[in-house]
């Protein structure tokens, strides 16, 4: 009852005071409290935890979810907070997971009367069980590369992008079909620069941050570098990186983009780890915010870096922290670049593809 006599200004700073699992479980309290932490505004001063990640037993990225899909907790607890048999989505023949961002999940669905290939998009939470089905596009009939955007620090809605390649023109990026759960509607543009873009041949999971999704590309220009698009469809920019993308990776922390990868001089076993930070998107002037050398022992030898036998998995979403497994060794690996400490969490991962991290949230649809 004391509580209720607050302003909700000041219960917002109480509550970003307490750990994440607290907030969670203060949503219980009452409908109010529930509105309160679930508001957008109120979203990036609360805390919100990483609760794990999701992978496949396998080098396809495109997997039934009740066989092959498995939750890795960052606690090292092999209970996961979530079902992975995913019994919640209705009757089905085949579900295909295509993506995750922020604890949505994108899913290709076959239903049990549905003919050869036919499927829908179905976007779920895992946490909340509850999902939403997507009409379907107005252009189904090409293929694309399907990427999941969401931002519960920005809004309560997401969105899909379908980048779509021109088959007929060495496979360049021609256009996007974007989904808005706000508006209920496709959007479909064709590309809005002059470059001629190249998707990799697997596509590392894209990054949805300041409401564009950022995706791996290659160019005649750069090579490699980040191509930017916007929730409409109409913006588009290349963004380069430090050293290029090969063996690299990105990801956003703490509201901006961040990259990490391996410099090695060519002429010793010496290998620094490098972790840069864009925080001026006009400039796109990457700054360094870490590095360390002598990484390799940590690593399994300086062959195990230059042959890329190790997994980048995930950068933590709030905290100076890198995921990532190596070689045969297939625990998971936490990297903490303040401390400079390497720390082994005890799940096994099975020689297996990461797929996504996931931070669990409470969002309803």
């Amino acid at each position: 009852m004391a509580a209720e006599r607050l302003a909700d200004d000041l219960l917002v700073e109480i509550l970003a005071r307490v750990p994440a699992r607290s907030v969670c479980r203060f949503k219980c309290v009452s409908k109010d409290w529930l509105s309160l932490i679930d508001h957008p505004d109120h979203h990036r001063k609360l805390p919100q935890t990483l609760a794990g990640f999701f992978y496949a037993r396998s080098d396809n990225r495109e997997l039934p979810l009740e066989t092959e899909v498995r939750f890795a907790g960052v606690s090292g607890n092999r209970c996961p907070p979530v079902d992975t048999s995913f019994a919640f989505l209705p009757s089905h023949r085949r579900v295909d997971l295509l993506d995750c961002c922020n604890g949505l999940l994108l899913c290709r669905w076959y239903g049990v009367s549905a003919l050869g290939d036919e499927f829908c998009y179905i976007v779920c939470n895992p946490a909340t069980k509850e999902w939403v089905s997507l009409p379907d596009r107005s252009h189904e009939n090409k293929v694309g590369i399907e990427r999941l955007g969401f931002d519960p620090t920005m809004s309560s809605h997401f969105y899909v992008f379908v980048l779509l390649e021109n088959v007929n023109f060495n496979a360049y990026l021609a256009e996007v079909e974007v989904y808005s759960s706000e508006t209920k509607r496709w959007v479909y543009k064709e590309i809005g620069w002059n470059k001629r873009i190249v998707l990799p041949a697997e596509q590392p999971s894209a990054v949805f941050l300041n409401g564009c999704l950022h995706f791996y590309s290659f160019d005649h220009e750069t090579y490699n570098c980040l191509a930017v698009v916007d929730t409409k469809g109409e913006t588009w920019m290349p963004f380069g990186v430090p050293g290029g993308l090969v063996d690299g990776f990105v990801q956003q922390s703490q509201g901006y983009l961040h990259y990490a990868n391996f410099q090695n001089d060519g002429h010793s076993d010496v290998v620094r780890q490098v972790v840069y930070v864009l925080e001026d998107y006009d400039s796109q002037e990457w700054i360094m915010k870490h590095n360390i050398e002598e990484m390799s022992y940590i690593f399994g030898g300086i062959n195990s870096l230059l042959n890329g036998d190790f997994i980048w998995i995930a950068i933590h979403p709030e905290c100076n922290l890198v995921f990532f497994n190596v070689g045969r060794d297939t625990t998971l690996i936490c990297y903490n670049m303040d401390r400079r400490q390497v720390v082994c969490i005890n799940v096994c991962l099975n020689l297996v593809l990461i797929f996504s991290h996931c931070c669990m949230h409470g969002f309803k649809f």
